[in-house]
C-alpha cells in the first residue's frame, strides 16, 4: 500500500498504558505528513487530548472495566463484564467506520481496541499480549483473544528481538494467524542528562479501586522514609489534587516531557509491572521496583520475568512493605541500548511493503 495520508489511532482506556505508547505512533506519522484524528474514551482520550491538542478527536464508548480485587473473582467479574464490552466494541465499530468514511482514512491503528476496526481501510492492531496467563482462564482467554487479533490485517508487536524481548511467552501464540511484526520498543521518552536528586518516584496508574489502594498503600510506606525525597504522580485527572506532606509531593499528572525529566531525576521508580511502563524504563535505563496489579496475570509473569533476569525485583501489593525497597540493590536495573527502540526506517518500509 502507499504511505497513508490520513490515520486514526485508537487506543484502549484500561489505564494510560495504551494511549501512552501511541505517542510515539502519533508523532512518527505527523513527521511524515500524514494527518493523524484521535480515538478513545476517559482518562486515555484526555491524556491524547493534552499532548496533542491540535488533532482532531473521536469520542468512543466507554471501554474502562471495574475490576475486582480478589483473586477469583477478578477473572469472573472480567468474564461476567465480557458481553457488555463486546457490546461496546460493536458500538465502536459503527463510529470508526462512520468517521474514517467521511475523512477519508486511509490507515487505523488499534491498540487493543477491538472496536478500532473496518471492513474496508487497513486495519492493524498494536499489542504485545497474543497469549493470556489468567490461570485456570489462560487457554480459554488466549483462544478469544487470537480471534479478536485475527480480524486485523496485520498485528504490530511493540517489541525487539535484540538484546532480548520484554514480553517474553505473551507476544507468541500459534493460534493468531494474520500477519505479525515487531517493530520494536515504544515508548514516548528519551534519556536526559539531569541531576539525580529525587530519592524514590512512584508512578501510579491502572483500574479502580486498585489504583486508589496501591496510592494509599505507598502514601503510607513513603511517610516512614521521613530523610527521602518522594514524588508521587497519581495517575488522575478530573479529580483533586492531594496537598503535599514534608518529604512527598504530589502529582495528580504531568504530560509527557514533565514526566520524562521526573523519571530521569530519580534514583528509583516504583510502579505497576505493565508492559508500556516495563518499555518506558528500559528505553530509560532505569532501575525500578514493581507492584503488580493484583490478580493479573500478564503483570505478574512480567514481573516474575524480570526479577529472574536480575533487572528489577517486586513485591505482590498485599506483602509490600517499605522494607522491600532495599533489595533494588541486588538487582542491575534495565541499561539503555538503543537496539530496543522504534526503528522508523523499517517502519516505512513495512507500511509501504
Amino acid at each position: 500500500m502507499a504511505f497513508p495520508t490520513h490515520v486514526l489511532v485508537a487506543p484502549l482506556n484500561w489505564g494510560l498504558g495504551h494511549a501512552s505508547r501511541c505517542i510515539p505512533i502519533i508523532n512518527y506519522f505527523l513527521e511524515q505528513g500524514a494527518i493523524v484524528s484521535i480515538a478513545s474514551d476517559g482518562a486515555a482520550l484526555e491524556l491524547l487530548k493534552e499532548e496533542f491538542p491540535d488533532l482532531n478527536s473521536l469520542e468512543l464508548n466507554s471501554s474502562e472495566v471495574v475490576y475486582s480485587s480478589s483473586g477469583f473473582f477478578f477473572y469472573l467479574k472480567l468474564i461476567l463484564q465480557g458481553h457488555g464490552l463486546k457490546e461496546r466494541a460493536k458500538k465502536d465499530e459503527i463510529l470508526i467506520e462512520s468517521y474514517a468514511e467521511k475523512n477519508h482514512v486511509d490507515l487505523i491503528i488499534s491498540d487493543h481496541r477491538f472496536g478500532a476496526i473496518s471492513k474496508t481501510i487497513k486495519s492493524v492492531i498494536i499489542s504485545h499480549q497474543l497469549k493470556f496467563k489468567a490461570g485456570l482462564f489462560s487457554r480459554a482467554s488466549s483462544s478469544l483473544n487470537a480471534k479478536f487479533h485475527n480480524r486485523y490485517d496485520e498485528v504490530w508487536i511493540p517489541d525487539a528481538i535484540v538484546p532480548f524481548d520484554l514480553s517474553g511467552v505473551l507476544s507468541h501464540s500459534k493460534q493468531v494467524k494474520v500477519p505479525t511484526r515487531r517493530i520494536g520498543v515504544l515508548s514516548r521518552f528519551s534519556k536526559i542528562e539531569l541531576p539525580v536528586e529525587i530519592d524514590y518516584l512512584a508512578v501510579i496508574s491502572g483500574p479502580e479501586p486498585l489504583r486508589t489502594s496501591l496510592e494509599k498503600c505507598l502514601i503510607a510506606a513513603f511517610q516512614v522514609l521521613s530523610s527521602k525525597k518522594t514524588v508521587i504522580v497519581r495517575g488522575v485527572y478530573n479529580t483533586e489534587s492531594l496537598n503535599d506532606l514534608p518529604n512527598i509531593s504530589f502529582y495528580n499528572h504531568l504530560k509527557s516531557e514533565e514526566l520524562n525529566a521526573l523519571i530521569c531525576r530519580s534514583k528509583l521508580v516504583v510502579c505497576r509491572s505493565g508492559y508500556s511502563s516495563v518499555m518506558d524504563l528500559a528505553c530509560l535505563g532505569k532501575k525500578a521496583f514493581f507492584i503488580p496489579t493484583p490478580h493479573q496475570g500478564e503483570q505478574e509473569y512480567l514481573a516474575k520475568r524480570l526479577e529472574k533476569l536480575g533487572i528489577a525485583p517486586f513485591s505482590n501489593q498485599e506483602d509490600f512493605k517499605v522494607s522491600d525497597l532495599e533489595r533494588i540493590r541486588q538487582y542491575s536495573g534495565f541499561k539503555t541500548d538503543q537496539r530496543l527502540r522504534f526503528p522508523l526506517q523499517t517502519f516505512r518500509r513495512t507500511l509501504e511493503g
